[in-house]
């Protein structure tokens, strides 16, 4: 099987509790996914693993970025 590669870059957002990575490629055809749980990504992986990292809040995913919001500590 042969592996996409993706570049990827992150932006801020206006929320402080927020980071935007930006791919080079189409993560989404069409439409926009918002998972605040884990157990809600479980037919998407890759906010499935991005919840493993520790603080994760909330994963936002639309055409090529995704925004990743942290718990407020």
């Amino acid at each position: 099987m042969q592996k996409k590669v993706y570049t990827v870059y992150s932006e801020m957002t206006p929320n402080p509790n927020s980071m935007k990575f930006v791919a080079s490629r189409m993560l989404l055809d069409e439409g926009k996914v918002e998972y605040h749980h884990k157990s809600e990504a479980k037919e998407c992986p890759l906010a499935f693993q991005l919840f493993d990292f520790t603080g994760v809040k909330s994963i936002f995913i639309t055409s090529n970025f995704v925004t990743i919001t942290k718990k407020r500590i």
